[in-house]
């Protein structure tokens, strides 16, 4: 039987390891001007223009409970997709892009998370590399959140 193996990108968010599945990531920016947009929730900091698609931005900072953010070179706008289609970009702030690798499914765990992750309650699953635990967030169940 052949091992699946699935490829994400790993980010930061207060000094903590998440993940996305890289086929789910169309770009990765720097943090730049954002134009904001009234009388949305407080987690979206407005919409940007990328190659002629205007792309809502959301803090995944805040959406995870963040508060005090700082902003530094580091910071960054990974643009996702989770339907892939063009209209359905987004773009989650994150404090620092880490890595991308490969991962055997099976060492695909169950997330258990303590605390308060915010507006997110559901991982597809968590790692742990080198003494570090990556938890992989449904972008599926992030997306629902935003439209509501």
């Amino acid at each position: 039987m052949k091992e699946q193996m699935t490829s994400i990108i790993s980010f930061l968010i207060n000094k903590e390891i998440f993940a996305f599945d890289t086929l789910k990531v169309r770009n990765i920016l720097e943090l730049d001007k954002v134009t904001w947009v009234p009388n949305t929730k407080d987690y979206v900091l407005g919409v940007i223009n990328l190659h002629g698609n205007i792309i809502p931005i959301s803090d995944l900072r805040m959406m995870m409970g963040m508060e005090d953010i700082q902003n530094s070179q580091d910071t960054a706008v990974l643009v996702v997709s989770d339907d892939d289609k063009t209209e359905s970009l987004i773009g989650f702030v994150v404090d620092g892009v880490k890595e991308v690798f490969d991962i055997n499914e099976e060492e695909l765990k169950e997330s258990v998370i303590n605390g308060n992750t915010g507006l997110i309650h559901s991982f597809s699953g968590c790692i742990q590399k080198n003494d570090e635990f990556i938890h992989i967030i449904d972008l599926h169940e992030i997306v629902q959140e935003i439209e509501k």
